[in-house]
């Protein structure tokens, strides 16, 4: 039997290396891997070696096969909306992934418990960049807006050199497991491994230096500061919805009202004050639950809102159902409102258009003062981590920066204690996770100071902090890192490290403590000014 001249494997790399960035590899390599489309080729289209007519037809019909069907799948990848990873601009679901040319690796590192060595399976950066020229410079995020993934960034040629997989895949007690990384929400399906390095988990986009990617929803990352919602914009509006929400939103009160019409609710609110005085107030406006999860879209984390005032008072609510909760229900069978018509004040019981929102809070029970947690002439609404931030909203944007990149987390309670005091140790820890993408992979030498446990939580950060020259020990010849850090100090350190403004608001000669929410902000100033956050 005459052998066909077609050699599908010699297809795919010269496929692979014509095909437009615009157009998925995967595509193309499904469609020749597929069996039903082998077969049409070998019995319907290719002609033996002998005929030159027949081989001549068959490449073009060949190649106007190709074509269409590229297209159509190129258009039916495009239109998928649960993609996984993108990578030079393209999104792939996992599916797509496994389905490109795999390759098995055995990568060695150093990981906390010591040198250790992992087989994965995945797919080699010298197939995933191949529209990548060697020069160029690769970034990567993960789901979690991990800052150490800034380590890995490395041109295309250094990466291919350092045999570099993306894994999705590893093999473990005797058989080949999906690699899913559940600490992050969504699941992370894929891992970067390179010669001698420890894996990067959870990545979801691979792109080149300065290229612009849209998050994934609910990736838990922030959105583009040149995208939002409403009918106003960042620089000229009424109210605004921002914090961890995944695209921040301006309103003029029309817009607002506009937006939010599908759910509008009229509802009277009982209403107990200080003075024992008791009424029923008539609102008509929108559940901030309705409000935060069906109008806009609340980022992974966000556990609390602080509502502030046009003359600057705020108050603090946790996102969930108890009963100061922003989604609780009240004795009337009601949820806290965001309201702009209602009941005009107390001696004025006129049904009114407010000129900015007010909040409206309910009773949870019969005796419950709840008149004062109601808030008039709303312009902020901050979707934040913590519900402890209150007169502190003006930290609440680098505390949750912080947050969501790992940085810091709560205390045991669930809140941030914004006006608690940190002491060196902390304040040392703090600046290393931000500045030191390697922190998690390096092991701290005993060092000069007698009073420091180089083997703990902070002792890689002194170590590293020192080596900087960020920080140096008292003349006794001890670092003293459960000693409280006072102002002047703390901007000391973040001088050090490169702060070269510091923000206004800190006051530079205090010597009094310097309180959590002092440090989340001067440090994420800091981070903002080094590119980093």
């Amino acid at each position: 039997m005459d052998e066909p001249f077609f050699d599908i494997d010699g297809a795919w790399r010269h496929i692979r290396k014509s095909l437009p960035g615009s157009v998925p590899i995967v595509c193309v390599h499904v469609l020749i891997r597929s069996k039903v489309f082998i077969y049409f080729i070998r019995r319907k289209v290719i002609m033996s070696k002998k005929s030159n007519m027949g081989t001549k037809i068959s490449r073009s019909l060949l190649c106007v096969l190709l074509c269409m069907l590229m297209a159509t799948s190129a258009l039916v990848f495009a239109a998928a909306d649960d993609a996984d990873i993108t990578i030079l601009g393209v999104a792939y679901t996992r599916d797509e992934i496994v389905a490109m040319p795999s390759a098995e690796r055995e990568i060695t590192y150093v990981g906390s418990g010591g040198e250790r060595t992992d087989t994965v399976r995945g797919v080699l950066f010298e197939i995933l960049l191949a529209d990548a020229d060697d020069g160029d410079l690769i970034e990567f995020a993960t789901i979690d807006e991990w800052a150490g993934i800034a380590a890995y960034n490395k041109t295309k040629a250094e990466l291919v050199e350092m045999n570099a997989i993306l894994a999705y895949q590893t093999f473990t007690d005797g058989e080949w497991q999906d690699y899913a990384r559940t600490q992050t929400t969504p699941v992370g399906l894929f891992a970067l491994y390179l010669d001698g390095e420890r894996p990067g988990h959870a990545i979801y986009s691979i792109s080149l230096a300065g290229a612009a990617t849209e998050p994934e929803p609910g990736s838990g990352t922030g959105p583009s500061p040149d995208s939002w919602v409403g009918d106003a914009t960042p620089d000229d509006y009424d109210f605004s919805i921002v914090g961890m929400v995944a695209e921040p939103a301006y309103f003029t009160i029309e817009g607002f009202i506009e937006c939010v019409a599908e759910f509008e609710q009229t509802k009277e609110y009982n209403w107990l004050n200080s003075s024992a005085s008791r009424d029923v107030d008539t609102f008509t406006g929108v559940y901030i639950e309705d409000l935060l999860n069906s109008v806009l879209q609340l980022r992974d984390g966000a556990g609390a809102i602080v509502v502030t005032a046009s003359d600057g008072f705020s108050r603090s609510f946790n996102l969930d159902d108890n009963a100061s909760g922003a989604y609780a229900t009240d004795i009337d069978g009601n949820q806290m409102m965001l309201a702009y018509s209602g009941t005009a004040s107390r001696t004025n019981r006129d049904i009114i258009d407010f000129e900015l929102p007010r909040l409206a809070v309910g009773q949870s029970h019969p005796d419950d003062v709840n008149r004062s947690g109601w808030v008039s002439d709303i312009v902020e609404i901050r979707v934040t981590a913590f519900g402890d931030l209150g007169s502190f909203a003006w930290a609440a944007e680098a505390i949750d920066a912080l947050f969501e990149a790992g940085i810091i987390t709560g205390m045991p309670d669930g809140g941030f204690d914004p006006a608690g005091s940190m002491d060196r140790a902390m304040a040392v820890t703090i600046l290393g996770r931000v500045m030191n993408p390697d922190w998690e992979t390096q092991t701290a030498e005993p060092g000069d100071f007698p009073d420091v446990d180089y083997g703990s939580w902070y002792g890689i950060h002194v170590s590293w902090a020192v080596e900087q020259g960020f920080v140096q020990g008292y003349p006794d010849g001890t670092f003293q890192p459960e000693t409280t850090l006072i102002v002047e100090h703390m901007i000391l350190l973040m001088q050090n490290a490169g702060l070269t403004e510091v923000p206004e608001g800190i006051d530079q000669g205090a010597q009094r403590n310097a309180n959590r929410a002092e440090l989340a902000f001067i440090t994420y100033a800091l981070a903002r000014q080094l590119g980093i956050l």
